[in-house]
């Protein structure tokens, strides 16, 4: 099983309030460019979790015309400011109803890096770029490896 984290793409600095930053056209760009990188490796999710920002919403809207998923759920525990265990706990939980497969989190700094250091003892919290992705695996239980962390400038 995978679970693969990633960070929306560049968003505007400002807007009414955080929740309605959309995605600048070089945000748009960068989330594509990392769906066609991934694409060939995971042409399918069994799950996508998206946050219910605007910039997470069309970051997923971005990959969905990429990549394709068996189910989409828009959830406020992976806002910027929720609780981390709660939301390591809820990845874990659709984790665990998964046979094999592949999972997709769609969410925001701080919470995809301390995302990583709760599934990954032993692992620092990195600091995602904007449409930063990270894969993270697991064979068996609750502890997970951090594969790689690939963001678009370095694809390029």
């Amino acid at each position: 099983m995978n679970i693969f984290i990633m960070r929306h793409g560049q968003a505007a600095p400002e807007a009414l309030n955080d929740e309605s930053r959309p995605l600048t056209t070089d945000g748009k760009a960068e989330v594509r460019l990392m769906a066609q990188w991934l694409a060939p490796q995971v042409p399918q999710f069994e799950r996508v979790l998206v946050s219910p920002y605007l910039r997470a919403q069309q970051s997923w809207h971005q990959l969905s015309e990429i990549l394709s998923a068996q189910q989409v759920d828009t959830c406020a525990e992976f806002t910027p400011d929720a609780d981390v265990a709660l939301a390591a706990s809820l990845l874990l939980a659709y984790k665990d109803v998964g046979e094999g497969g592949n999972i997709l989190l769609v969410s925001h700094m701080p919470m995809v890096g301390y995302l990583v250091e709760s599934l990954c003892p032993g692992i620092a919290p990195p600091s995602f770029p904007t449409a930063g992705l990270a894969r993270l695996s697991f064979t068996e239980g609750e502890v997970g490896v951090l594969d790689w962390l690939e963001a678009p400038h370095t694809l390029t």
